[in-house]
């Protein structure tokens, strides 16, 4: 019975050793500024274009390279650190469990070199605190070719998913290995793709026949992005925001573009349009020596914003002209 008792209050101690890690890594991600919540896997789910998982058999799964879970995202932190006291009976049980007999093995999610928990969440996190290196699981994994950093968050993720997914339909990197295409903000490639298909659809009403899809992913990328880009670079845009790449100012100037044309007609030259953005949304002397300062003390500091054009946004007149209305 002592013995029971002695196992009880040794799990009892890791968990309030645990709790007190959770709140000190809480408040130093404040400061931060980072969020180490786990990633919940219904986001990444979605961005697997409906692929099905196969069976791999049970698998010791590295615990580092578990980031995520189905259900309990929001109750443990991404070293799953538990979050709340709402989970310390059933995590000293567990505790003392694998102390006496172990556990069955876990239900997990694979997507390129890292997983998610479907089922057994306080398992790992006890398994974590015990300091051990992997933990038996069940694999199901995405057919997906993708390597993905466990540190990095939600947004980096998509964007790389969003990059893989653009790559495998359009083949554009086979025919073009130096495109340079990267973004710093997600959802990006979805534009790119609507751009290639309006382009298609242009292209079959001239021709009167419908352009095979490959030729349709050239078109674009010759005839509408390189020469964006080249204005672009000609531009102080690059200059102006410092940390966000070609692609991310590509296509921000392309939502400009059609919002400005659809307000005021036919849009001035795209060369003018980028002048224009680059004076009007430069980022101000502050807020570019704080992200300085942020970056000598080692803290990340996210790019500087791209502003959306609304109402209240400065526009030009509507003869065309790219000045601002004074």
């Amino acid at each position: 019975m002592s013995d029971v008792v002695d196992i009880n209050s040794v799990a009892l101690q890791r968990f309030e050793q645990a709790r007190r890690r959770a709140a000190l890594a809480q408040a130093a991600a404040r400061l931060r500024g980072e969020d180490i919540q786990l990633l919940p896997f219904e986001a990444i789910r979605m961005q697997l274009q409906q692929q099905n998982p196969f069976y791999r058999g049970v698998v010791e799964v590295p615990l580092d390279a578990i980031v995520g879970s189905v259900g309990r995202y929001k109750t443990f932190t991404r070293k799953f650190l538990p979050l709340t006291d709402s989970v310390k009976d059933r995590w000293v049980a567990l505790d003392a469990l694998a102390v006496q007999q172990g556990w069955p093995p876990i239900e997990v999610y694979q997507v390129g070199n890292v997983y998610f928990v479907k089922d057994g969440n306080h398992r790992v996190s006890v398994a974590r605190q015990l300091a051990l290196e992997s933990i038996e699981a069940h694999v199901l994994a995405y057919p997906v070719d993708v390597t993905i950093d466990p540190k990095e968050n939600l947004d980096q993720i998509f964007i790389q998913l969003g990059e893989q997914n653009f790559m495998a339909t359009t083949t554009l990197a086979e025919r073009y290995p130096d495109h340079q295409i990267c973004f710093t903000t997600p959802g990006r490639y979805s534009m790119l793709m609507a751009q290639i298909h309006s382009l298609r659809q242009v292209l079959a009403q001239i021709d009167g026949e419908m352009l095979d899809w490959e030729t349709a992913v050239d078109a674009w990328y010759e005839m509408v992005y390189l020469p964006t880009v080249q204005i672009i670079r000609d531009s102080t845009l690059l200059h102006d925001f410092p940390g966000r790449t070609e692609a991310d100012l590509f296509v921000w100037l392309a939502q400009h573009r059609e919002r400005l044309e659809e307000r005021y007609g036919t849009c001035q030259k795209l060369a003018e349009l980028a002048q224009f953005l680059a004076d009007e949304y430069r980022e101000p002397a502050l807020p570019r020596l704080t992200r300085q300062v942020r970056r000598l003390l080692g803290v990340a500091a996210e790019p500087p914003s791209l502003p959306t054009l609304d109402e209240s946004d400065p526009a030009p007149v509507g003869n065309g002209s790219a000045a601002a209305e004074d």
